[in-house]
Order: structure tokens, then C-alpha cells, then sequence
């Protein structure tokens, strides 16, 4: 697997990345959890139907968690093995279970592209964008959740992001789920 549409979904969401190992900022390491531990949870709670219990908490929600900054600073040593650690179960769920998992990652990488509006022709400013003009005048319409709309200019194209006050894209009214129906027969 490539990681060179994640690279692009990151670029359009003006989410800096690193080609080298570090620990970034306290709020992408927050981001960073939250996405992987809700997938993770996404795939338990509603993948296996297994409710997961913390204290005697069933953890029903994969979004219902909350994050909070740690006191320490990133361990690269743990960040490292525990990422590895999770890629090794996530390859051993896969040939346990069957999942095509290479085809349906790279259909979710095309689909999560499409979170970002492509604005063919735009000629209107970039950046920031003030909400009477979130619509783009394409009848666009976001989450109550987001934020803000920018305007982002990449590879000499235009595209609209919507991002909520955490820096998590959502999703615009154009966007569609993906069909991994396909790959399930």
C-alpha cells in the first residue's frame, strides 16, 4: 500500500506533514488518535460486532471518545512499535478474515479525495472563505460541524475544503460513501 494519496489528501487539507520521523504538535497527536482509534473501534463495534468495555463502560460509539493532551512529549520508540503493532494486526485480521484489504484501501483513498470540492475554472480568491460564500455557487452544503471553508490551489487545480474546529475534513454534500460492495463477493 502507497501512502501517496494520503500525502495528497493532507496537502489539500493544508495538514503539514513530515518525510521524517517526529512528533508534531500536541493537537496533530490528538488528531492522530482520534482517527486511528475511531476506525479501529469502527471496525470492532460494527466489523466483528464486538462491544469493547472499558470499567465496566460499553464503548458502543466509535466516535464517542474523547482526547486529551498528554503531560509527556511523543516516545518516536512507542509511536513506532505501536503503529507497527497495529499495521501487524490489521495484515493479521486480514488473511485471518479473507478482507481484500489492498483494493479496498485504495478505493477509500479515491473516496476520501472526494471530500475535497474540485472547483473547475475557479477564478474566485483563495483562502478563507466568509460562510454566505460556503455554497461556492454550487448549492454546496457542509456539517453543522464545520468551521471553516477554504479555498486551497494544488497542482493547478482548485479545490474547497470544509474543516471543523479540530482541523478533521468533513464532508460537503457532494461527497458520496464508498461502494466496497464490490469486493465483498
Amino acid at each position: 500500500m502507497r501512502s501517496d494519496k494520503i500525502e495528497q489528501f493532507l496537502k489539500l487539507a493544508d495538514q503539514p506533514f513530515s518525510k521524517t520521523f517526529e512528533g508534531r504538535t500536541a493537537e496533530d497527536r490528538a488528531l492522530g488518535a482520534q482517527l486511528l482509534l475511531s476506525e479501529v473501534l469502527e471496525y470492532v463495534i460494527h466489523g466483528l460486532g464486538v462491544i469493547p468495555h472499558f470499567q465496566g463502560t460499553e464503548l458502543r460509539d466509535p466516535n464517542g471518545i474523547q482526547y486529551a493532551i498528554g503531560e509527556s512529549p511523543p516516545d518516536r520508540k512507542e509511536m513506532l512499535d505501536g503503529l507497527a503493532d497495529v499495521a501487524y494486526t490489521m495484515f493479521w485480521n486480514k488473511v485471518k478474515f479473507g478482507i481484500p484489504l489492498e483494493e479496498a484501501f485504495e478505493l477509500v483513498c479515491d473516496n476520501n479525495l472526494s471530500k475535497f470540492v474540485h472547483l473547475s475554472g475557479w477564478s474566485g480568491e483563495i483562502g478563507a472563505l466568509s460562510e454566505e460564500k460556503w455554497d461556492l455557487g454550487m448549492g454546496i452544503e457542509w456539517p453543522s460541524s464545520v468551521a471553516t471553508v477554504t479555498i486551497v490551489h494544488l497542482e493547478g487545480e482548485h479545490y474547497a475544503v470544509g474543516k471543523d474546529q479540530t482541523g478533521k475534513v468533513r464532508k460537503p454534500s457532494s461527497y458520496r460513501s464508498v461502494d466496497l460492495s464490490p469486493l465483498l463477493s
